[in-house]
């Protein structure tokens, strides 16, 4: 890791990338509340989170645009757009105005389902720096999420909405800065395939590469179950821990304090575990720390928290890590895409489920149905754990752009 640090590419990369996602977790975890200020509905305020999460629907396509075009380009052209798009907040004054706020989410689900990031790591980084560069991004990632919705939060109730909108824009300005300044050799687009086929080349490549094939599906299964734990945490807090639904913002702080320190370990464990054995940990201290929920007691459920969120980074980082590393330069979108598609799938359909169910069945047994489906996961992992395939290089590396 330190290695790393020491390359100021790969600095300026980490700086832009933190500004704007301090930025991004400031504002749309905020966008439900401003629904539900304006509206008075819950319904409003719920329909935020689903903008957010409709374009993952268009996963496929977006990856196939990132495997098409210039990645820096495209990255710092979103982030651009978006800087624009936020401001329109600005113009929100009554519940008239919701669709506003809609809009926005819309554009943020957008481009967090675009992998342009992503893929431009390849091209960026060295493979043997692939599991570092994920651990330590995960790790800023968690390590923000602690203290930016307090932020935004503070900001919005002290001086409202659009204050905090047009602060979001100033960190895309930032994180378009940091880009701006990286120089990178681009892969080259590979010929053009007729349409159809190159749309679901990610979902081949997962079938052709075991391990990419494995990991994704036991991330699936993973998110199918843990989906029930947002509405079954809310049940827990209130009948087994005794405390108000507010205690919730704490509890997330304490899993973001777990995932700092497994995001920390998790690149040093791909590198000497590999994928599908960090990955397998990762389920496992995870599905313990769910056995822990079930045991209504502060400390118990405490640290079961705490080992919930630190078995996420070394899931996500295995997966990230054999994303980058088992797929070429230019497949990179689209692979990630289809995995991408693939979870967060599971993950909404597991979400209504457990919206629909917590109102007639027992938040314990609910939480039961996400510890085995967790350690099934890590069970899954460590079967006959399919061969380490060879590294995929970035593929032609004549200049498409130097920037």
């Amino acid at each position: 890791m330190n290695l790393l640090l020491r390359d100021a590419r790969f600095r300026r990369i980490l700086l832009g990338d933190a500004v704007s996602s301090f930025g991004d977790s400031m504002l749309f975890l905020s966008l439900a509340v401003w629904a539900k200020d304006l509206t008075g509905s819950d319904a409003a305020a719920g329909l935020v989170f689903l903008f957010i999460n409709a374009p993952g629907l268009l996963s496929p396509l977006l990856g196939h645009l990132v495997d098409r075009v210039s990645r820096k380009k495209l990255f710092m052209g979103m982030m651009a757009a978006m800087a624009v798009i936020v401001l329109a907040l600005l113009l929100v004054r009554t519940a008239h105005d919701v669709w506003i706020i809609y809009l926005v989410a819309f554009c943020y689900g957008v481009l967090f389902s675009t992998p342009a990031f992503s893929a431009l790591l390849k091209d960026l980084l060295p493979e043997e720096n692939a599991a570092a560069a994920r651990g330590l991004l995960v790790t800023v990632h968690q390590g923000l999420r602690i203290v930016s919705p307090a932020a935004g939060a503070g900001i919005y109730l002290a001086f409202g909405g659009w204050v905090l909108a047009v602060a979001d824009a100033l960190t895309f300005v930032v994180a378009i800065a940091c880009v701006a300044s990286v120089k990178v050799v681009e892969s080259q687009p590979e010929p053009a395939e007729p349409f159809r086929r190159s749309v679901t080349a990610g979902m081949r490549h997962l079938r052709q590469v075991p391990l990419l094939g494995r990991l994704s599906l036991m991330c699936v299964l993973f998110v199918a179950g843990a989906g029930l734990l947002e509405s079954g945490t809310f049940a827990a807090i209130e009948q087994g821990l005794g405390y108000e639904a507010a205690y919730f913002s704490v509890l997330m702080i304490i899993q973001g304090a777990g995932s700092v320190v497994g995001g920390l370990g998790s690149g040093r464990l791909v590198k000497r575990l590999g994928e599908a054995r960090t990955a397998a940990l990762g389920f496992l201290v995870a599905g313990v720390g769910v056995l822990l929920f079930q045991v209504p007691l502060w400390p118990l459920y405490t640290l079961g928290t705490v080992l919930f969120g630190a078995g996420l980074p070394l899931v996500f980082v295995a997966l990230g890590t054999a994303q980058q590393l088992y797929a070429p330069a230019r497949l990179q979108g689209r692979v990630a895409a289809a995995s991408g598609m693939l979870v967060n799938g599971a993950q909404t359909v597991s979400n209504a489920v457990g919206a629909a169910l917590i109102g007639f069945v027992d938040w314990r047994i609910m939480f039961g149905v996400v510890a085995v489906a967790t350690l099934s996961s890590c069970v899954g992992m460590l079967i006959r754990p399919p061969a380490v395939p060879e590294v995929m290089g970035s593929g032609s590396r004549e200049p498409q752009s130097v920037a």
